[in-house]
């Protein structure tokens, strides 16, 4: 029997593999994607969709547990917790049917299997891929998949694109256990919530957590070895955030080090210090105690066993090495092609950003090419980035930090617009008035290098700032662009108003 062959085949299922597969059929591809688990990779299945449902019913509680602010009056308020993470599940459950539908419907083949690439494309042969039956503990974080032994079969395609994405990292001192020491997907299924939690890594993850165990009753403790959470947000951004969390009564540990984690009968133990100079600070350790220590330290690509060194893909970095450039600051044409021929890669398996939104969009770029079409590039400095948590963080563009870092000056350089939420009138009418806005122009012109936000709604205005941004447009551009009242959109004028030194409402 003759070997199935496609056009293209897609290995791996998720927001970079299935629309990029989407893509590569409605331009004429014949296309075959494989996934090992679920259809939707991480982000529908155990990432940004489900997680994003949890927070909303986080902010829900939050917005109960204050009723009498809102006038409103009730005897009990409880919470049925198996609801609660039931709605999540079910929210991915649905989604992830509407991939397979959106499969059926571009006629692309898909197979359940672990794939292993065991050919790059040669003047005589096309790609070969070997699929095996394999069992995947998807409810676990590092996700651990048993391969059969043997293939059940073998696939060819003229050209393969990698799209499997990206796995949490461990502490070499803790390991997921999926009991005591966790990751995401176990902080996503818990049967009860804990008492307390130790979250080690301030970063979008972590704090979307914090925030959602913190809303639900959970004492919780954020360690991070940076000097402020949200370490890659604008320092004014992580500030205003802190604050607020102090004030909700939450401890937050920056500067801090994890040391050691150790299982106890009950719980964990953390053990702190302080970090300062690129060391810790061992005379002045301290010990932590919680129920469960959540890692939130980062990932990696994920590429185990999908190829042997004899092929030849290169890889750095614990990624893989494609024409892409993690830090690219100047839109490029990229191909996104490994080291072997034939053999493409794209979304966080070939680094940071990793973000979803970057990985369906290189899928696409890639695909396109090889298709022989010429698409726009992708501007990896006009990508918003989204922390869910509430009051919600997004950016978009450079910090200040990073200015300064670059030898830019204030008011030689560049200059800063920023605008608090307490006197906005439309967050006021939603109780929502917290956190700021702030917008970087550059000088002379007034082009605006970056847009950082901490306030409500963030994550939805932010992609007015990536436009403008991506226009190049001035301050004066959007000061004179007429936002509907009352909206939160109007705090974006107003900053951009505060830029030009002419705010109104502060």
């Amino acid at each position: 029997m003759a070997d199935r062959h496609f056009d293209l085949i897609v290995i791996g299922g998720g927001p970079a593999g299935y629309v990029g597969a989407i893509r590569a059929a409605q331009l004429g591809m014949s296309v075959c994607c494989v996934e090992r688990a679920k259809l939707g990779g991480v982000c529908l299945n155990w990432g940004c969709i489900p997680t994003k449902a949890l927070l909303a019913n986080a902010e829900l509680q939050e917005k109960l547990a204050d009723a009498d602010a809102w006038g409103l009056e009730f005897q009990k308020l409880s919470v049925n917790w198996d609801k609660v993470i039931g709605r999540s599940r079910g929210v991915a459950d649905k989604l992830n049917k509407g991939v397979a539908f959106l499969f059926k419907k571009n006629k692309i083949t898909h197979e359940v299997a672990h794939a292993k690439i065991v050919r790059g494309r040669s003047a005589a042969e096309p790609c070969a891929v070997e699929l095996y039956d394999c069992k995947v503990q998807e409810e676990l974080t590092h996700a651990p998949a048993t391969p059969a032994k043997a293939p059940r079969e073998t696939i060819t395609a003229t050209n393969v694109l990698i799209a499997t994405g990206s796995v949490a990292r461990e502490l070499p001192f803790a390991k997921f256990d999926g009991d005591r020491i966790i990751g995401a997907r176990e902080a996503m299924t818990l049967g009860e919530i804990p008492k307390s939690m130790v979250i080690i890594g301030a970063g979008a993850i972590g704090m979307e957590f914090a925030y959602f165990y913190h809303t639900f009753g959970t004492k919780v403790t954020v360690v991070e070895m940076m000097p402020r959470i949200l370490p890659v947000e604008d320092d004014d951004v992580s500030a205003a955030l802190t604050k607020i969390y102090k004030k909700a009564g939450m401890d937050l540990r920056t500067s801090t080090t994890t040391t050691a984690v150790q299982k106890t009968k009950t719980g964990v133990k953390v053990t702190v210090a302080p970090f300062m100079d690129g060391r810790a600070d061992e005379s002045k350790k301290e010990t932590l105690q919680a129920d469960r220590v959540l890692l939130a330290v980062g990932v990696k690509g994920r590429y185990d066993g999908l190829f042997d060194d004899a092929l030849g893909v290169e890889t750095v970095k614990d990624h893989i090495k494609t024409d892409y450039e993690p830090g690219m600051t100047e839109p490029k044409p990229l191909t996104y092609a490994t080291t072997v021929e034939g053999v493409y890669a794209v979304g966080d398996v070939i680094g940071p950003p990793w973000l979803a939104h970057v990985a369906s969009e290189e899928a696409i770029l890639c695909v396109e090419r090889l298709a022989g079409h010429d698409p726009i590039p992708i501007d990896y400095s006009v990508i918003p980035g989204c922390t869910y948590c509430h009051p919600q963080v997004a950016s978009v563009g450079f910090t200040e930090r990073a200015l300064k870092e670059q030898g830019l000056k204030k008011g030689e350089d560049y200059e800063i617009g920023s605008f608090s939420l307490q006197s906005h009138g439309k967050a006021i009418a939603a109780h929502a008035n917290v956190g700021l806005i702030k917008i970087i122009k550059g000088l002379p012109r007034g082009e605006i290098l970056g847009a950082h936000l901490v306030c409500d709604q963030a994550t939805e205005l932010i992609s007015e700032m990536g436009l403008v941004r991506r226009l190049e447009a001035t301050t004066e551009e959007l000061i004179v662009t007429v936002h509907a009242h009352p909206t939160m959109y109007e705090a974006l004028h107003e900053a951009a108003l505060a830029a030009e030194g002419r705010v109104i409402h502060a």
